[in-house]
């Protein structure tokens, strides 16, 4: 077999998966779960029996010096890789595949109902499982070291700790600072939107932003995502609530960010690794700078605010354009991760960092989990979880065994923030958007940073777009910044 029939077989393999995955939480009826999920697993198991042969590790380690350095880089990635899960077990694996479809289904309904009881079974067999998964692998790593180090290469826990005690000394206090000088909460956050104007407002964010239908879908699912079919099909959801439409608006632009990074990759990497390599927390900074550090900004907004208002005259006929910037940017310290603005959001991180650690590398008892969860959102946000839905059922990611991605999130909105310094640098951002030439901005992004996919490494990528190495002051800086600006505060 050679690399590209290799190359050939896993893509095939992967867009059947990654076809059915995203129907699974979009459009497919909740009936049909057990057969697809039962075909899922086994397309899993097929695509991994092939990927842990011996005549793939023969192809790749011929490609891995090949002189075209699109095939030698990326069959080096995938190398890298293989390494890790080649010792598992094919049945096991296929099991995992098959728990973890079925874990999202219990998952939707616990959520639905508010039963914690209907995902606790399954989140049980899914931490159990991961950890048996992870001791398989080749790396030398702890259980939670291992599950970090998937989702950025080189993270550990001591690099997460030291950034969010960065956080904690420099930021968490600035919170209250923020909300004595708040006023109430604006209505506009809670003002009913319809479906239907909810559609139209998602037409406009798109279409401002230049995701189009020729490579880019919305659908709608219990908890947004996007996902990447090839570089040209990249596709994004959302979810509608009636009395919270900005929830609408800020999970599409946040979505969007993930996908124009990937459709804006190097043509030339398609069909190989580099096509689709680049680290969670890289991921989560293009989607991160997109939602927050442009998406809330009134520059952002003044273009497009009289347009939203034609929508919903209603809700934002007498609203001035500074007045809905500070709603969009109103702090409080709530319940929902996905809802949280941008100081109390690293928070919400903590929270899950927090209980993972404990459950990796403490191996805390998983039952009544949780509780847990509720106590460390007491410890964290100051408060009392009302119902589970509220706490550890909001996020889908453990349905999925992503254990150790959550720290992406928050590294990933620090990443953000030095790349956005630099874009200030190099090109007036403000002005762009008051003219609404998202253009110019896409072009930087893409030249700097999305053309390169994983070429580098997430911490190489940081200092060659910015000229240094990560500094989370760029993120405590802007934050403060943006606030006291808002807000008038006078900054010691």
């Amino acid at each position: 077999m050679t690399y590209q029939e290799l190359s050939e077989k896993l893509n095939a393999y992967q867009l059947a998966i990654t076809t059915m995955s995203f129907d699974a939480q979009t459009v497919a009826p909740i009936k049909g779960a057990p057969i697809r999920n039962k075909a899922l697993a086994f397309l899993m198991g097929e695509y991994f029996q092939l990927l842990t042969s011996e005549e793939a590790y023969k192809a790749l380690k011929e490609a891995s010096t090949d002189e075209n350095e699109i095939i030698r880089l990326s069959a080096q990635e995938t190398l890298i890789d293989l390494d890790k899960i080649k010792n598992i077990p094919v049945e096991e694996y296929v099991a995992f595949q098959q728990l973890k479809q079925d874990a999202q289904q219990t998952w939707e309904e616990a959520k639905n109902t508010q039963d914690y009881s209907v995902f606790e079974p399954d989140l049980i067999k899914l931490i159990d499982t991961h950890k048996k998964i992870t001791a398989y692998k080749n790396d030398g790593l702890s259980t939670y070291e291992s599950s970090l180090d998937d989702f950025e290469r080189g993270l550990r826990q001591t690099h997460v700790d030291s950034f969010f005690s960065a956080l904690e000394k420099d930021l968490v206090p600035f919170i209250d600072t923020v909300l004595a000088h708040q006023s109430d909460k604006p209505a506009l956050l809670g003002a009913y939107v319809s479906h239907a104007d909810q559609e139209k407002i998602s037409e406009l964010v798109m279409n401002h932003l230049g995701y189009t239908k020729d490579f880019g879908h919305l659908g709608h699912a219990e908890h947004p995502f996007s996902s990447t079919f090839s570089i040209n099909d990249t596709r994004i959801t959302t979810h509608f609530h009636e009395n919270q439409f900005t929830s609408n608006i800020f999970s599409i632009i946040h979505e969007i960010g993930h996908s124009m990074y990937n459709h804006q990759v190097n043509p030339a990497f398609e069909g190989h690794a580099l096509a689709n390599n680049m680290s969670y927390s890289m991921h989560e900074s293009q989607s991160r700078l997109l939602e927050n550090m442009i998406g809330r900004s009134e520059a952002f907004w003044t273009p497009l605010y009289p347009q939203m208002q034609a929508i919903i005259p209603d809700v934002l006929g007498d609203v001035s354009l500074q007045d809905f910037i500070k709603a969009i940017n109103y702090v409080e310290r709530d319940f929902i991760r996905i809802e949280a603005d941008e100081i109390t959001y690293p928070l919400h991180i903590m929270v899950r960092y927090a209980v993972e650690k404990k459950l990796f590398s403490d191996n805390i008892e998983t039952t009544n989990l949780n509780k847990v969860y509720a106590a460390a959102m007491k410890d964290y946000l100051g408060l009392e979880v009302q119902n589970d839905s509220q706490g550890i059922l909001q996020d889908v990611h453990w349905s999925d065994a992503s254990f150790g991605y959550f720290p992406t999130y928050a590294l990933g909105t620090a990443y953000a923030a030095q790349f956005m310094h630099q874009m200030k640098k190099d090109i007036d951002v403000d002005a762009l958007l008051i003219a609404g030439d998202l253009k110019t901005i896409f072009a930087w992004l893409k030249e700097n940073i999305h053309q390169y996919s994983g070429q580098y490494e997430t911490q190489d990528m940081i200092q060659r777009v910015s000229g240094e190495t990560f500094n989370p002051n760029y993120y405590i800086d802007y934050i403060k910044t943006k606030y006291s600006d808002l807000l008038s505060i006078q900054l010691d």
